[in-house]
């Protein structure tokens, strides 16, 4: 089979940084060690918003990701496919941040989240997806022309205002246009869904990575001060019989203030989780609140099964 067409791009890579305490995310532009890799010039997977291309950097294989759709019927412009796959760098960021403390904090109770349980089936570690924010560019002394891939016009570019150039700019010397997330390519897995945009279904201690991901949905929450909830959960899971890790990517959030990006619905996306939620007994063991009242007057989780 002939390789499909691609092009050679320099990128220019996103300084990420997240704060220790707080798990504040921040990205920071700069010119600095640009990067050339052949990214191919038509999509092979997509998906609600985005668009996914195979990128091979010094050898080694990605995805790049950008967004064809936020919603709306008018293409997506720069500037907004820029801030919706940096909203999403910072739900990823802020959840790896969580992911460490619900570690940590399952450690310090004795719960188990990898390995066996008492001889029924393995409950499933999971991580979330490294990733890297990364722009199309050149120097300002040479023309710029964007990849096939990136789905702009030259004249698209230019027609920019200078003040949108400006906000592009990662410094006075270079010209960056078009911006992609990019994770390292998982090979032949199996995607599977936990939850969706309002849709949080229940599971058992007995299901697996299902029953870790339920209780690590109520930690955040929590963790939070209830301010945040996970959302459109997804997994890549390896086929290998001796890799029990899974990786979560393409996470959404719903927050108080509705400006983590696509797909958040505010107080409404966090009421349906806390109205959905049914705890495992994890939840209970962990020490974790619970979400809301049963009709009888008990909080779910005194029974230790639900919560």
């Amino acid at each position: 089979t002939p390789a499909p067409p691609a092009t050679q791009v320099v990128f220019f890579f996103a300084k990420h940084s997240s704060d220790a305490k707080t798990g504040e995310q921040s990205f920071t532009w700069t010119a600095e060690n640009p990067v050339s890799g052949v990214l191919t010039d038509v999509s092979f997977n997509k998906g609600k918003s985005k668009l996914v291309f195979r990128l091979t950097i010094n050898g080694v294989a990605y995805v790049a990701k950008r967004c064809y759709s936020l919603g709306g019927e008018s293409k997506v412009s720069i500037l907004a496919n820029r801030d919706q796959l940096t909203k999403e760098g910072i739900t990823l960021g802020r959840t790896n941040f969580f992911l460490k403390n619900f570690k940590q904090e399952c450690d310090s109770e004795g719960i188990e989240i990898s390995g066996k349980l008492k001889l029924t089936l393995p409950l499933l570690a999971f991580d979330v997806t490294d990733f890297e924010l990364v722009r199309e560019g050149t120097v300002t002394t040479e023309s710029f022309i964007p990849s096939p891939a990136s789905g702009l016009a030259p004249s698209e570019y230019s027609d920019l205002l200078e003040a949108e150039k400006a906000e592009l700019a990662a410094d006075s010397n270079i010209l960056s246009s078009i911006t992609w997330l990019i994770e390292r390519e998982r090979g032949d897995v199996q995607l599977r869904k936990y939850s969706g945009t309002l849709d949080h279904p229940s599971y058992s201690d007995k299901q697996g990575l299902g029953a870790t991901i339920n209780l690590f949905q109520h930690y955040v929450y929590l963790f939070s001060r209830k301010t945040l909830v996970l959302a459109d959960i997804q997994a890549s899971e390896s086929h290998d019989k001796h890799s029990h890790t899974s990786i979560l990517f393409d996470l959404m959030s719903h927050t108080i203030n509705g400006e983590s990006g696509a797909g958040d619905h505010s107080e409404q996306g966090i009421k349906s989780f806390v109205d959905q939620h049914n705890c495992v007994q994890k939840c209970a063991q962990m020490g974790l609140e619970a979400l809301r009242e049963r009709e009888d007057g008990e909080s779910e989780d005194e029974e230790g099964t639900s919560g």
